[in-house]
């Protein structure tokens, strides 16, 4: 450490070591972000959906969680003030379930915790709309609601840490961490030791690759889902649309977007076919949707469901982030992390932002 300047190690370029990246790089640190991949956010940020809101969730379902991610969607202002405009490819959304009762108690629920939402009728939903063949006879209206592309933001918060000072370093995989006595002083890579006051883990589950290591097991999984992307001739979605048991969105570069669960390596390609097919009956023949890709997305989720940012126990230095969404979360836990790292003590609970 030089004076009072620590040296971070971020380990992974996802949205999570990038948004910790920037704000501590903003706060004096210096910052190097070491990345596996020629190309960051190329892993789960890289293929994950993008929508930033409350969507179609019950608050009543996880009342900690949903209450989580609304202070934490009150970070973006704060970030689109410091970076510009984001990367933003649907405003406001649409969302209907089965039935109007459940609608409208989904609705109800919302309204309650505070989110502004609105149920709009079929008319409303044509205006908003126009592309839809059969528009709902009624749905609920999230103007704040919007898709962001996850990559691209990651990138603009990484170039910002790097005008900061901050290092970025591709194809540079961490293999082991550095350690003398209790203290982590660093990470091995394919091309060298680099030395670090502080090394974040932020690399999805390769940080339990590396926790294992040191004889520790952190409470997180894989919670696998799909992400589907659609070429279309005009694209016919100007929101983001959550119904039919569908969830779709418009690309910032052109196309369509939908998240799905994931059926099993095996049932990857009825699901290709089966989801062009759900998404071409919501519009016009003349749209002719055809589909890009389909890809299994591996997410890191911890067991409470709860975000992760904590000191380790037994291991002086090292940082773990782990998080889902994470493409919601990632500006207030990066800001939290920051504090954290800065002050050498995790400030409130260890799981939660």
């Amino acid at each position: 450490m030089a004076g009072n300047i620590p040296h971070v190690v971020v380990v992974g370029g996802g949205i999570l070591g990038a948004s910790v990246a920037w704000h501590l790089a903003r706060r004096g640190a210096a910052v190097t972000v070491l990345e596996r991949e020629r190309g960051v956010a190329r892993g789960v940020t890289g293929h994950s959906y993008g929508w930033v809101g409350t969507g179609s969730r019950l608050p009543s379902a996880d009342p900690a969680c949903f209450a989580l991610e609304q202070r934490a969607l009150a970070q973006f202002p704060r970030l689109t003030q410091a970076l510009g405009p984001l990367p933003v490819a649907a405003q406001g959304g649409l969302i209907w379930l089965d039935s109007e009762e459940q609608t409208l108690a989904m609705l109800a629920e919302q309204q309650a915790a505070g989110v502004s939402m609105a149920a709009v009728g079929r008319e409303r939903i044509r205006q908003l709309e126009p592309g839809l063949v059969q528009p709902p006879g009624m749905a609920i209206w999230a103007p704040d609601d919007f898709a962001v592309e996850p990559d691209v933001l990651a990138q603009r918060l990484l170039a910002a840490a790097q005008a900061e000072g901050a290092r970025v370093l591709e194809a540079r995989e961490v293999l082991a961490l550095q350690v003398q006595g209790a203290r982590i002083t660093g990470v091995r890579t394919g091309l060298g030791i680099v030395h670090a006051d502080v090394v974040v883990l932020a690399n999805a589950m390769g940080a339990q690759r590396l926790a294992r290591q040191l004889g520790q097991e952190l409470p997180i999984h894989e919670a696998p889902a799909v992400l589907l992307r659609f070429g279309a001739a005009q694209v016919p979605l100007r929101h983001l649309l959550y119904g039919q048991g569908l969830e779709v969105r418009p690309g910032l570069g052109g196309g369509l977007l939908s998240a799905d669960d994931f059926p099993g390596e095996e049932g990857m390609a009825e699901l290709g076919r089966e989801s062009l097919q759900a998404v071409a009956s919501l519009f016009q023949p003349e749209c002719e949707l055809s589909l890009q890709s389909i890809r299994a997305v591996y997410r890191p989720k911890t067991d409470s469901g709860l975000p992760l940012r904590t000191f380790l126990d037994g291991c002086e230095g090292l940082y773990v982030m782990v998080a889902h969404p994470g493409v919601i979360l990632a500006p207030a836990l990066g800001y939290e992390a920051c504090e954290d790292i800065l002050k050498g003590q995790v400030h409130g609970d260890a799981y939660a932002c």
